[in-house]
């Protein structure tokens, strides 16, 4: 039998950041959906170790999308890979972790996880 003996009495709950903040991110993982159909990258706010991560599933383009679906798709992958200055080419696995970029952040209630922050906008390397 194992006994463990350990100390969390400094344990801190992980935290959320203010709606409307700007904060520098970075990727943490990246992953597709189930179906392939959404990049999911994981993120963390680099100045706040305590805050929780997040994702922000991202819709993959694909043919079967009207002309107005397929371009805000589009828009929506051009804005994260400037935003994370990621080339159209990667590997979800392998290419976006430690990748970093800045973003104007949300919050979100979750039945399942309470409150996340959230990417209101991906913003441009500055």
């Amino acid at each position: 039998m194992v006994m463990l003996d350990l100390d969390v009495g400094d344990a801190q709950e992980p935290i959320t950041v203010a709606a409307d903040t700007e904060a520098k991110l970075r990727i943490v993982s990246g992953k597709l959906s189930q179906n392939k159909d959404y990049l999911v990258p994981r993120f963390e706010i680099v100045d706040e170790p305590l805050a929780k991560e997040f994702t922000h599933p991202i819709q993959l383009p694909h043919g079967e999308m009207s002309d107005k679906e397929l371009n805000r798709a589009k828009w929506n992958m051009k804005v994260f890979l400037d935003t994370f200055e990621l080339p159209s080419q990667f590997s979800p696995e392998d290419d976006l972790p430690g990748a970093e970029g800045w973003a104007i952040l949300g919050l979100q209630e979750s039945d399942d996880y309470g409150e996340q922050n959230t990417i209101k906008k991906f913003l441009p390397p500055k």
